[in-house]
């Protein structure tokens, strides 16, 4: 089985085809997280029990990059100053898929005097989630 270059670990901004590349990103890390329901009783002989099909589950999306000056970055200190649900998709190297409803929580610039400027976003899941598999 092929290792999958990290470049390929796409976000774009929308759904399908129609959906664009996040400009000047250089890095991209998603978290998959299930809170757990623990139903544990005097009854369950010192060991913890958990509720299936209970309790919330996230996706977290990170990306960082170069400012790169387009209207790509005001767009997105508009997002996370409305706090607007907005579609992004998720693209894996072996073409599998997540996409759904996100909202921006973060976004970040920073530069050094010497240095590039950069950005940081935040997003985080609302809703079912679709996930395509090829």
């Amino acid at each position: 089985m092929a290792i999958s270059k990290g470049r390929n670990l796409l976000l774009k901004v929308g759904t399908g085809t129609s959906a664009e590349l996040v400009a000047a990103m250089r890095s991209t890390k998603f978290s998959i997280n299930g809170e757990l329901v623990d139903a544990t009783t005097k009854d369950s002989g010192g060991m913890r029990v958990l509720l299936g099909d209970a309790g919330v589950s996230k996706v977290t999306i990170s990306a960082n990059g170069l400012l790169s000056g387009n209207a790509q970055s005001v767009d997105f200190v508009n997002k996370t100053l409305n706090r607007s649900l907005n579609n992004y998709r998720l693209e894996f190297d072996n073409g599998d898929i997540i996409e759904g409803s996100f909202q921006i929580t973060a976004f970040e610039a920073s530069g050094d005097y010497n240095g590039e400027q950069t950005y940081s976003l935040t997003l985080e899941s609302s809703g079912s989630m679709t996930v395509t598999s090829v």
